[in-house]
């Protein structure tokens, strides 16, 4: 049996994809890590979150992450697979069938519930990776697709909008509870 330990990383450098040993600091590692640290917080999400629907496009978004990752990863070469318009297409029609069910006047103070908070955390963790990878095109003189760009632009907006729909749910919920709870003691 092999070992995930290669030991090639122990004097500071990583490898990309394409071949390239860089310092574990480069600018390109530290967006695809910002990535990897996305897709652990949206797996905790994920398994905190109730709801079918909503589980169902995080754990879809978490396979796209790698194709994220790997894509960030390359410099030299293509990488094999890359993020693309269906996996934009399925950001922008989430987006808009969440976002249909708010009116948004102000800023939201996250809290409000637990599954809310994990995506806020991962919201903020995916507008980080947003600065690191134009942070990265900018240091290394290099550029990623347009599409890498506006697909992180969206995640964002789309963990956005799952977060306050995992609160208004969550609200939903406890006052559900709270009025069966108070019908129950009247009977009594």
């Amino acid at each position: 049996m092999s070992s995930i330990a290669t030991k090639r990383g122990d004097k500071g450098k990583t490898s990309l994809l394409s071949g390239e040993r860089v310092l574990k600091s480069d600018p390109q590692v530290e967006a695809y890590g910002v990535i990897d640290e996305l897709n652990s917080w949206l797996g905790l999400a994920r398994v905190k979150c109730d709801y079918s629907d909503i589980k169902e496009i995080i754990y879809k978004i978490q396979k796209d992450l790698f194709i994220l990752a790997g894509e960030l990863a390359s410099r030299q070469k293509e990488a094999k697979d890359q993020i693309g318009k269906s996996h934009l297409d399925y950001l922008e029609s989430n987006l808009e069938c969440y976002q249909a069910e708010f009116n948004f006047t102000g800023f939201t103070v996250p809290g409000q519930s637990e599954l809310g908070s994990y995506l806020d955390i991962s919201r903020t963790i995916c507008r980080r990776a947003e600065r690191r990878i134009a942070a990265a095109e900018e240091e290394n003189n290099i550029t990623f697709s347009e599409l890498v760009h506006k697909y992180v632009n969206r995640l964002s907006d789309v963990i956005y909008i799952l977060s306050r729909t995992a609160d208004k749910r969550e609200l939903v919920t406890a006052v559900t509870e709270e009025v069966i709870k108070a019908m129950e003691s009247e009977e009594n």
